[in-house]
């Protein structure tokens, strides 16, 4: 499984496991020094595949600005 597009509303997730849209899910991502859990819903994604969308839903303040601290230090 592996994380990708990152942004700071959702990412991409190249797996071969698949879950229904609108499905709740939940990542633990390293991203630098930092272990975050990102929680989501599973969106539709035109077919690539493998793989499914993920649209962050209910981060809290600490967690949205880690990763927003990090998207900042990869562009």
């Amino acid at each position: 499984m592996r994380l990708t597009d990152l942004s700071p509303v959702g990412c991409y997730v190249d797996t071969n496991i698949t879950f229904p849209p609108d499905t709740r899910v939940s990542l633990t991502v390293r991203l630098g020094d930092d272990e975050l859990k990102l929680a989501g819903r599973v969106v539709p994604m035109p077919s690539t595949g493998y793989g499914f969308g993920i649209e962050f839903v209910d981060l809290d303040d600490s967690t949205r600005q880690k990763l927003e601290a990090f998207i900042q230090t990869r562009a």
